[in-house]
């Protein structure tokens, strides 16, 4: 086998990996990337050995094991950063659902409360409002008033899972992690 047959083994066995494991994400199969990541190493792993050239020699091991151990330096660090920034972001103004209580005192001395879910990031009015509920005593509240009451928060964040944020942050982190990986890779290279 070439290196370059080689190669084309590998992408296609890691893109199907990784599709494996997306599906089963979505799902709710966790057993299948248990099966599936081993599966795919030990076929890499037979596809090298039927590698009949080299592959790469000292210098090129040493470059790509610096390149490596830069990458993760500068992305651990830049991540954790990145990583609190928007994680800010997520939990402010701008993708968190407005959600308004307003507390009533009624005739029998009991207290009520109205709770209102309002659009990410919009003015509360009658044009945003996603969803209200009045529970009639506050202080004597059944379960399922408090199951409402519970929810609103979860329920609002559940627009952002559903457009799929955390695959497109894993995907882009994978992306940044190539780029970076690369950039050092050409620098190394170019330097030794």
């Amino acid at each position: 086998m070439k290196r370059l047959t080689y190669l084309t083994c590998t992408l296609i066995v890691a893109c199907m990996v990784a599709a494996m494991v997306g599906w089963s994400m979505a799902a709710g199969n966790f057993l299948i990337p248990v099966i599936a990541i081993p599966l795919g190493i030990i076929v890499i792993l037979a596809c090298r050995a039927q590698v009949d050239i080299v592959i790469a020699d000292e210098r090129e091991k040493r470059i790509r094991s610096k390149a490596a151990l830069r990458t993760l330096e500068v992305v651990v660090i830049a991540g954790a950063i990145a990583a609190i920034i928007l994680y800010s972001y997520v939990v402010s103004v701008p993708l968190a659902p407005i959600i308004t209580g307003k507390l009533f005192l009624n005739d029998d001395g009991t207290q009520s409360m109205t709770i209102a879910e309002y659009k990410p990031g919009s003015v509360p009015g009658p044009q945003t409002l996603v969803r209200s509920t009045t529970i009639r005593n506050l202080n004597a509240m059944n379960e399922s008033e408090a199951m409402t009451y519970c929810t609103y928060v979860r329920e609002g964040f559940l627009e952002n899972e559903n457009r799929g944020l955390a695959g497109m942050t894993i995907g882009c982190i994978l992306v940044i992690l190539l780029a970076t990986f690369g950039a050092f890779y050409l620098y190394y290279d170019r330097k030794y």
